[in-house]
């Protein structure tokens, strides 16, 4: 005889849970409104109601059914428990095939932090060689200014030289004239490198006396009102990188020097370093405007995003307090 357990596909060692799903599952196949039989379904009702109840392990008692239809139902119900006993062998194939995509996951995820941490390496690099081409451009222009400063005291040395001649004696004349002959061809060097070379300025270094209030709030414009200097606006975005503007209300980007790219848009001219940020003045383009960042959501310079979020506000307090408001 077939117990309902065996009708409904469940164990002794069935949850609660796992019987209701079962019985749902079968409902759904067997509803008269899904092309079932309503014998069947009255079947699986009973053996659900039987189950819960405990008598999952007694013997079926079927009234008013005749024996075929006893057999159709014993035949449906070894092809359920075939269908079952298939999905869950796909079910531990499916769970085999899960455990190895992790693991490809976890491998690929060290390789991307490894390869993260190159290309940080590298960008750092690329910043370094960025800056050294404005030294190397002011080291050519303090070269040209000091020889130009050589020539032009050299000639001024030998005018005056000329002219002490013209107003002393002849004979006294003609013995500076040796003289000053000699000095002329001789290359006057050691005493004007020594004068020049105390005129040199000192290398300059790429600071700037405008420091920058480091902030934790991120995606907001806000005031800021240092005690050494007059007032401004910034904003942070998530790379650790700023846009400020102040009483000029001109904008400037401070570039995080662990997030700067290798290439920069036309619109940006470096001016100096600041703490751990390269400083650029936007000239021109998108972001230079007031009127952009009010009437844009967001603002994409040098490939990060600034969002206009209190701008207005804070641009307003800004003019009143430079006096512009």
């Amino acid at each position: 005889m077939t117990t309902y357990h065996e009708l409904l596909g469940t164990t002794e060692y069935s949850s609660t849970s796992d019987i209701k799903k079962r019985y749902k599952l079968l409902s759904h196949r067997l509803h008269p409104d899904k092309s079932g039989s309503v014998i069947l379904m009255q079947l699986i009702s009973h053996a659900y109601n039987e189950v819960l109840c405990g008598n999952g392990n007694k013997h079926c008692e079927l009234i008013h059914i005749n024996h075929d239809k006893i057999l159709l139902t014993k035949k449906y119900a070894e092809k359920l428990k075939q269908e079952l006993e298939l999905q869950k062998i796909d079910n531990i194939e499916l769970e085999k095939q899960i455990l190895e995509l992790r693991k490809k996951l976890d491998h690929q995820s060290c390789e991307n932090k490894r390869l993260t941490e190159t290309l940080e390496r590298e960008q750092r690099k690329n910043i370094v060689s960025t800056v050294m081409p404005y030294e190397n451009k002011a080291k050519e222009k303090r070269y040209r200014i000091i020889k130009f400063g050589l020539a032009i005291s050299s000639v001024a040395l030998n005018i005056g030289l000329v002219a002490a001649i013209t107003l002393l004696n002849s004979n006294d004349t003609k013995k500076i004239t040796s003289k000053i002959e000699s000095r002329l061809i001789e290359p006057v060097v050691t005493p004007q490198k020594v004068a020049v070379e105390e005129r040199i300025p000192p290398k300059p270094k790429l600071t700037t006396h405008r420091s920058l209030e480091l902030t934790q709030v991120v995606g907001e414009w806000s005031l800021f009102q240092p005690i050494d200097q007059p007032p401004y606006i910034a904003i942070r975005n998530q790379a650790g990188s700023y846009i400020v503007q102040r009483c000029d209300l001109h904008f400037y980007y401070y570039a995080n020097m662990t997030q700067q790219r290798t290439s920069l848009p036309a619109n940006l001219r470096f001016m100096h370093q600041q703490q751990n940020f390269l400083v650029y003045s936007i000239d021109y383009g998108i972001g230079a405007e007031r009127d952009h960042w009010v009437n844009s959501q967001s603002i994409k310079i040098n490939r990060e995003y600034f969002s206009n979020k209190s701008f207005l506000n804070s641009n307003e307090v800004l003019q009143q307090y430079c006096g512009r408001g």
